[in-house]
């Protein structure tokens, strides 16, 4: 799967780069700083951090970041580009069930649309929960089954071979579900965000904040983005989940 993500660096790049691109990761990190406490300071793990993007949003506000990925040509980008901004963030390159690090060896874990690829999905979790400290955050952003941009995904796949052809999407519920079995995790809340169509006219893109507001204000569950943050419990020797 790391080679798969080596060749896509320059379709990321790209895609930050068109119109669409630019909405959809403005209002994703306006879901996933929502979601957030202050960062100041803190030690922030960027579990699966592609090209950078989060995590140099995660280091423009403070906090002091590790990111992690499995591809060595994406952590290359990664890199290049905090240089770029002069920002000293450590880079490691694992995979997620098998995190190199130390428990409670994190302030928060963040997971955006990294999840969604990782086949033991459970265990992976597990690792993420057991490297953040107690009363630490952890934020997982998955794509949601019911969107049309998975509904345009899964037709892609059909007649393209691509990774997505063995994506198993979650809808919000499925996620509450795999939240729910790591019983040290408490406090979740919730943000959607890309409610527009994954649709490129500049036309329509010119439309499409004011379908997200639209989505938005009513609450559908369409969105196609799902972020949900989660506490670990200060007293870890109490097995009752509150998610």
């Amino acid at each position: 799967m790391a080679e798969y993500f080596d060749k896509q660096v320059a379709a990321y790049e790209r895609w930050y780069t068109t119109p669409l691109g630019q909405l959809a990761d403005r209002v994703e990190k306006e879901a996933v700083f929502a979601l957030l406490p202050d960062l100041t300071g803190h030690r922030v793990l960027d579990a699966g951090c592609g090209t950078g993007n989060f995590s140099l949003a995660l280091a423009r506000r403070g906090a002091k970041v590790v990111g992690l990925d499995r591809s060595a040509a994406m952590q290359l980008t990664a890199r290049q580009k905090a240089l770029n901004e002069g920002r000293n963030l450590l880079w490691v390159r694992s995979n997620l069930s098998q995190l190199p690090f130390a428990e409670s060896s994190f302030d928060g874990v963040v997971c955006i649309l990294a999840l969604d690829f990782v086949n033991e999905r459970q265990a992976a979790l597990q690792e993420l929960v057991r490297v953040l400290r107690p009363g630490g955050f952890l934020l997982i952003a998955m794509l949601n089954r019911y969107s049309l941009w998975t509904l345009k995904r899964t037709i892609r796949a059909w007649f393209i071979p691509s990774l997505w052809r063995q994506v198993h999407f979650l809808s919000r519920r499925d996620l509450e579900r795999l939240l729910q079995r790591q019983p040290e995790l408490t406090k979740p809340s919730w943000e959607r965000a890309i409610y527009f169509p994954p649709l490129q006219s500049p036309r329509l893109v010119y439309y499409y904040p004011y379908l997200e507001r639209l989505g938005k204000k009513l609450w559908t569950p369409l969105a196609a983005f799902l972020a949900v943050a989660a506490y670990k419990r200060l007293d870890t020797s109490k097995g009752e989940s509150q998610t």
